[in-house]
C-alpha cells in the first residue's frame, strides 16, 4: 500500500507540474503581447479618427453641401430667365414651267438660320422670393443641425467605447495583480512543504487558487480584446486593427449639478430640439408659401428674332437668271417685342385651399412633436439626473469600500506571512479586494457614462469635447 501511495503522490506531482508548466507558458505569452511595443492611441486621437472615417457623419457633410448649394438668390426666381435658341434649316426643292414642263430642270436651294432670344420676369413674386429665400437658409440650417446630431451620437460612441476599452484593461490589471499574489502564495506553500512546514492540502488549495486566478485572467483577456475590436469598429478602423496603448486613464471628478440648470441648458442647446425647431420654421414657411398662391401673378416677356435667309438658283438656265439679275438672293428679317401677363387663378377644383389647409395641419403636427420631444427630453433628463447622483453615492462608497480592503490585504499579508492567518482567510481577503476594485472601476465607468448622457441632452458634448 505504501509504494501504490507513492507512485499515484508521484502521478498526482508530475501531472501538476505539467499543467503548472502549460500555464506559466500561456500567461508568459500573455505578458509578452502586452510588453512588446505599440502605438499609444488618446481619447482626443480617437475622437479625431472616429470623426474622420464615419460614414455617417461624411453623408451628413454632403448634405450640408448640397443645402449651401442651393440656398442662394437664384432658387428663389428673383431673376428673370433668358433663354438663347438657333433654328438653322436648308431646302431644296424642284422648279417647272407649268405651260412646259420639258423647257428645263432647276433646283432652287434654300439656307435659313433664325436666331432669338426670350426673356421672361415674375414682377409679383417679391413677398414669395423673401419667403423662399428664407426658407432655403432654414432648409441648410436644419441639414447643419442633422449634422450636429449624428456627430454627437458619433462622439457619444467613441467615448463610451474608448472607455470601455479602459476599463476592461485596468480590470485585467487586477486580475493580473491578484494571480501575482496566489503566484508568490503557491511558490511560498511549496518552499514551506518542501521544508515540512506545510501539508499537502495547503499546496493542492494554493494550487487551485492559482489556477482560478489564471482562468480568470485569460477569460479577462479576452473581454479586453473585444472591447478593442468594438472599439475599432466605433473608430471605422479595418480588422485586424493596428495594436496599440490606451493612454487615457478611467478617472473622474465628482461634481455637484443643478436639475434647474440642467432644464435651462437643454431646452436652450439641446440638438434634436434645436433641429426640431428649425423644421417646424420650414413647415410654416410652406404654409405661408401656400398661401401665395391666391394672388395674381404679374409677368413681363420679351423676345427678340431674327431671320436670315439665301436662295441659291445657280443651277438655272442662264437666259432665266439673266431677267432676274441674279445667281442668288438674300432676305432678312427681325422681329421684337414685349408683353405684359397678368393672371388669377378663380377656380381649380379647391386645390389652392386644400393645399393651404394641409400645409397648417403639417404646421400643428410639427408643434406638437415640439412639445412631445420636450416632454420626452424633460423625462430622460430626470433619469440621467437621478442616475448621476445614485451612481455618484456608489462611487463614493466603493471608493472607501476599496480603499478599507486595500489597507485589510497590506496588514493581513505580513500576518499570512508570519503564519498568524491560514490560507482560506487570506484568500477570502484577497478576493475581497478584487471584488472591491472591480467595483470601483465599474462605479467610474458609469458616473463618465451618466456625465456623456448628460452632456448630450443639454446640448454640451460638442464643446466639452471640441
Amino acid at each position: 500500500m505504501s509504494a501504490e501511495w507513492k507512485n499515484t503522490k508521484s502521478l498526482h506531482n508530475y501531472f501538476t507540474t505539467l499543467i503548472m508548466k502549460k500555464l506559466l507558458i500561456l500567461l508568459g505569452m500573455l505578458c509578452l503581447f502586452h510588453s512588446k511595443a505599440q502605438e499609444s492611441l488618446s481619447l482626443a486621437e480617437a475622437i479625431r479618427v472616429g470623426l474622420e472615417n464615419n460614414y455617417d457623419i461624411i453623408i451628413e457633410e454632403n448634405n450640408v453641401e448640397v443645402a449651401r448649394l442651393n440656398n442662394t438668390w437664384g432658387e428663389t426666381n428673383l431673376f428673370p430667365s433668358l433663354s438663347a435658341s438657333l433654328v438653322g434649316s436648308y431646302n431644296s426643292s424642284d422648279n417647272r414651267q407649268l405651260v412646259n414642263p420639258f423647257a428645263f430642270l432647276a433646283t432652287t436651294n434654300t439656307t435659313q438660320s433664325q436666331p432669338s432670344l426670350n426673356l421672361n420676369w415674375d414682377l409679383l413674386q417679391v413677398y414669395d422670393v423673401r419667403i423662399s429665400k428664407r426658407r432655403l437658409e432654414q432648409l441648410q440650417a436644419e441639414s447643419e443641425g442633422n449634422a450636429d446630431i449624428v456627430i454627437q451620437n458619433t462622439l457619444q460612441s467613441i467615448i463610451l467605447g474608448y472607455y470601455l476599452a479602459v476599463l476592461e484593461k485596468e480590470r485585467l490589471d487586477q486580475f493580473q495583480d491578484q494571480l501575482d499574489l496566489s503566484r508568490d502564495k503557491y511558490d511560498q506553500i511549496q518552499i514551506k512543504k518542501e521544508l515540512g512546514s506545510a501539508i499537502t492540502a495547503d499546496l493542492l488549495l494554493e494550487e487551485g487558487n492559482y489556477l482560478a486566478d489564471s482562468t480568470s485572467l485569460i477569460n479577462q483577456q479576452l473581454a479586453y480584446q473585444n472591447a478593442l475590436s468594438n472599439l475599432n469598429f466605433v473608430l471605422g478602423m479595418e480588422e485586424p486593427a493596428p495594436d496599440y496603448t490606451l493612454s487615457d486613464s478611467l478617472d473622474f471628478e465628482l461634481i455637484d449639478l443643478e436639475f434647474q440648470d440642467l432644464i435651462n441648458r437643454m431646452e436652450r442647446d439641446n440638438a434634436d430640439l434645436k433641429t426640431l425647431y428649425l423644421t417646424q420654421s420650414v413647415l410654416h414657411s410652406d404654409y405661408l408659401l401656400s398661401k401665395s398662391d391666391r394672388y395674381p401673378s404679374l409677368s413681363f416677356g420679351a423676345n427678340y428674332t431674327y431671320t436670315k435667309g439665301l436662295v441659291d438658283i445657280s443651277d438655272w438656265p442662264a437666259e432665266i437668271r439673266q431677267n432676274i439679275g441674279a445667281d442668288s438672293g438674300t432676305n432678312e428679317n427681325v422681329n421684337w417685342g414685349g408683353n405684359f401677363t397678368i393672371s388669377f387663378t378663380l377656380f381649380n377644383g379647391g386645390r389652392i385651399n386644400r393645399a393651404i389647409q394641409r400645409a397648417s395641419l403639417q404646421e400643428n403636427i410639427g408643434e406638437m412633436r415640439v412639445e412631445r420631444l420636450k416632454v420626452s427630453l424633460r423625462r430622460d433628463l430626470k433619469q440621467a439626473y437621478d442616475q448621476y447622483n445614485t451612481r455618484k453615492q456608489l462611487l463614493e462608497i466603493n471608493q472607501r469600500r476599496r480603499e478599507s480592503a486595500q489597507q485589510n490585504l497590506e496588514i493581513n499579508t505580513d500576518k499570512f506571512s508570519n503564519g498568524t492567518i491560514n490560507s482560506f482567510d487570506y484568500r477570502t481577503i484577497q478576493n475581497t479586494y478584487l471584488v472591491a476594485s472591480i467595483q470601483e472601476l465599474q462605479s467610474i465607468y458609469d458616473m463618465i457614462d451618466s456625465k456623456i448622457t448628460l452632456l448630450r441632452l443639454t446640448g454640451g458634448l460638442l464643446s466639452e469635447y471640441n
